[in-house]
């Protein structure tokens, strides 16, 4: 596999070295420099520049510019920014002009670092590979052109190869529309690595999303891309920091709570990286707006927030007030489900609500009829499936009803039995 070539830009050297050694061990191809211009001079068609990470305050050319000159030479360079929670204009300015694939705040965390790195890695690999597809496609089409132009004189003979022909284009461009689920499945993993609370919320609303749009009768691509959306609608969520996602909602500083409600503008920032997810991406941006205005981050409202974004905000509503962790307290589905009969017509969409209320019936019918067995901690197996959220003594959700059991599952829920038992077992779908 080729070396990737990474590029550190920052006109203080003690950082630089730091991000150098930080990234000694790893199979990089590392460049540094210590200006925005010296930087743009190791831009290389032949060979090309997979990731950059810049500092915003620099002499001369901020970061902000020096990203937006990159994108402009080099457009499949994944673009990184090194920032402090202060500049949160530079912030979003670095979004509209240099569409900033993630920000790094200071002082950075090593294995946070990597990981971001190798995450950004990965989806340039992905964009890379999409353009071979695309390119493949183009040459066949020009082969195809070419069989057309002598098709009058050779149909008989050429009418096998053409076949053939067809064949091939048919089977490249499935590969181009099934690259398009890889990308889907690579964020969702993605979310889950960085959080798995947020990784499972983000599976039980994509269900029910789903449910709900194939009952409104919407087209099948429609659905599929509300379903998309609902998988990815945290996905902003992997640039804020934990110690502010886990920090008590009525402790924030104003400040704090706008670095929150950004969320749905850097995951539509992510996910535009993807041309073909455009449409989930404005899905996400508007998954937090209320049908009276007092949503963000665009105070949407009534009809001006498509319908799947509006499918997604009740189910999330919901499902956050359900699984809620530390240091909140759930309240209990009757209460919930409370919550969204108060809200019709003022926060959310009647008939929405409506077809999520049959989904939660349904769930619920689906557990009578297939039961539960109790077992110990220690004999759960892989591909079970949880049927009552599984707490801890300590009240800590280890894993919400519904969840099939991956092997990383049962060590995290074995791990966290030794040091906060689970005294009631754990309740498993007959």
């Amino acid at each position: 596999m080729t070396q990737h070539r990474i590029l550190f830009v920052d006109d203080e050297e003690n950082i630089l070295h730091s991000l150098k050694r930080t990234f000694r061990k790893e199979n990089y191809d590392i460049l540094l420099a210590n200006s925005a211009k010296e930087a743009l001079k190791l831009f290389d068609e032949k060979k090309p520049i997979a990731l950059v990470i810049s500092d915003q305050r620099m002499p001369e050319i901020t970061g902000t510019e020096f990203l937006k000159q990159v994108k402009e030479i080099s457009p499949d360079t994944i673009r990184i920014m090194l920032t402090g929670y202060a500049d949160i204009n530079a912030t979003m300015d670095a979004i509209n002009k240099g569409e900033v694939y993630r920000f790094i705040t200071k002082p950075w965390q090593d294995a946070e670092l990597k990981l971001t790195v190798r995450e950004g890695l990965e989806h340039y690999d992905l964009v890379q590979e999409n353009k071979r597809l695309k390119n493949i496609i183009f040459k066949q089409n020009e082969l195809l052109r070419q069989a057309n132009e002598e098709l009058e004189e050779k149909v008989l003979l050429k009418s096998a190869e053409l076949v053939k022909k067809n064949k091939e284009l048919e089977k490249l461009n499935q590969e181009l529309e099934e690259s398009i689920y890889d990308v889907i499945k690579v964020f969702a993993s993605l979310i889950e690595m960085r959080d798995y609370f947020i990784g499972s919320h983000s599976k039980r609303v994509a269900s029910a999303a789903k449910f709900i749009a194939e009952k409104l009768a919407l087209p099948s691509d429609e659905v599929r891309t509300i379903e998309f959306a609902a998988i990815l609608h945290d996905i902003g969520k992997i640039g804020i920091s934990d110690d502010l996602l886990r920090k008590d909602r009525s402790t924030l500083t104003r400040k704090e709570i706008q670095i929150l409600q950004q969320h749905p503008i850097l995951g539509q920032s992510h996910v535009l990286a993807v041309k073909r997810l455009e449409k989930v991406s404005q899905l996400i941006r508007h998954h937090h707006e209320y049908l009276n205005g007092t949503g963000y981050p665009d105070h949407l409202r009534d009809g001006q927030i498509p319908l799947g974004a509006r499918i997604i905000c009740v189910v999330n509503d919901y499902d956050n007030l359900i699984y809620r962790r530390a240091p909140y307290h759930k309240i209990s589905e009757k209460e919930a489900i409370k919550f969204l009969q108060l809200n019709r017509n003022r926060l959310f969409d009647s008939d929405v609500i409506d077809h999520f209320l049959t989904y939660l019936e349904i769930d619920k019918e689906t557990d009578r009829k297939v039961g539960e067995i109790k077992v110990n901690v220690k004999d759960l197996k892989e591909n079970m499936v949880l049927s009552r959220d599984l707490y801890t003594a300590g009240g800590v959700l280890l894993a919400p009803k519904g969840e099939v059991l991956k092997r990383s599952y049962i060590e995290r829920i074995q791990n966290y039995h030794e040091i906060d038992p689970i005294v009631d077992g754990v309740y498993i779908r007959n």
